[in-house]
Order: C-alpha cells, then structure tokens, then sequence
C-alpha cells in the first residue's frame, strides 16, 4: 500500500472539509423549504392545536403533504453526518501525521521529512 503524503493529508482534509460545508447548506435549504410547506399547508388548512407531534391524528394531512421533503431532509441529514464522519477521520489522520513538540514547531511523517 502506497504511503500518502502529508501533502495528501491536508488536501483531503480540505477537500472533505468542502464536501462537508455543501452537505450542511443542501440541509439547511431543505430544512427550510421544508418548513415553508408546513407554512404553507397550515395556511390553508389551519394548524392544529399544540404541539407538532407525530402520534396525533390530527398532524397527519400535513405529514402526508409533507412526507417527500421530509425524506429529502432525512437523506441531506444522513448524508451531512456522513460528510462529517469523514472529515473527523481527515482531520484526525492529518494530526496523528504531525507530531506536535509543544513548542509550536510541528515535524512530518518520513515520507515529508525525507522530501523536505
């Protein structure tokens, strides 16, 4: 197995970091369209009394008018999670790369020291 550079690392890093960053707003914009439907059902059909829960009847047309862009949601959160997961492993595998002396100077795996 190829040894990868430190220069790798820190473009990975930055890569998942990017990836990341378009999994969160693709959320956040469902979130909010998602939100915008409810508005927009409960502005037509009047809201029921309460809280908004799941278990009560009286919730279910809106659910049903509300149920495919809830499983987009659903997808974009799973997908953010996802795109989170792996930029913790790029950021950590980029960190165990670089030993800290705690003076503030950081040293590299051989590979970059070698290059260097």
């Amino acid at each position: 197995m190829p040894t990868i550079t430190y220069q790798q690392l820190v473009e990975r890093a930055a890569m998942t970091a990017l990836d990341l960053h378009k999994a969160s707003t693709a959320t956040k914009a469902l979130k909010a369209e998602l939100r915008s439907m409810y508005d927009t059902y409960f502005q037509a059909h009047g809201r029921p009394e309460g809280k908004f829960d799941p278990d009560n009847d009286a919730f279910l047309p809106v659910m049903m008018f509300t149920n495919s862009q809830y499983e987009r949601v659903q997808a974009a959160k799973k997908a953010e999670y996802n795109a989170r997961r792996r930029h913790e492993r790029a950021v950590a595998s980029l960190a165990a790369a670089c030993e800290c002396a705690g003076d503030g100077l950081h040293t590299h795996d051989k590979a970059v020291r070698g290059a260097a």
